[in-house]
């Protein structure tokens, strides 16, 4: 099931908004549903790379597999994660915007067990957060000045 792309214009430049989404060290701030994120791989963020994420949503705490597909600098970043209810890719995609930076963001769910049939109630809300998740990025990146 692919969610139709969201985007978001963010005021600075495309290397930065690039370089903050790779930066571990942010992620917390613009996925606030993130409780911990473990490395599982050295060498940084590269294509391969894998965290065993703690997430908390809905009041419900677990772990995720975490691993980068696919990274071309500063233009495109695409992880997929394992979830007990789903599969899930989300696709980056950097663009200048004059002096701004559009981010688009394509995300395809592979629902699994009871989410198969709770899915297309669900589906409204996960794109609610999908573009809640990149305002925040917007605003976490432009109030950083």
């Amino acid at each position: 099931m692919i969610l139709p792309t969201m985007t978001v214009e963010i005021a600075a430049a495309r290397d930065r908004v690039f370089s903050f989404m790779t930066n571990p060290e942010h992620v917390k701030q613009w996925q606030p549903d993130v409780v911990e994120s473990i490395p599982l791989t050295n060498g940084g963020v590269r294509r391969g790379t894998r965290w065993r994420v703690t997430v908390e949503e809905f009041g419900r705490r677990f772990d995720v597999e975490t691993s980068v597909v696919d990274l071309v600098l500063n233009t495109r970043l695409v992880f997929q994660t394992r979830a007990p209810t789903a599969d899930v890719q989300v696709d980056y995609r950097f663009f200048d915007q004059g002096p701004n930076t559009r981010v688009d963001l394509a995300t395809t769910l592979k629902p699994r067990g009871f989410m198969r049939v709770f899915f297309p109630f669900a589906k409204g809300m996960m794109q609610r957060k999908a573009a809640s998740r990149l305002d925040l990025l917007r605003e976490v990146i432009e109030a950083t000045g």
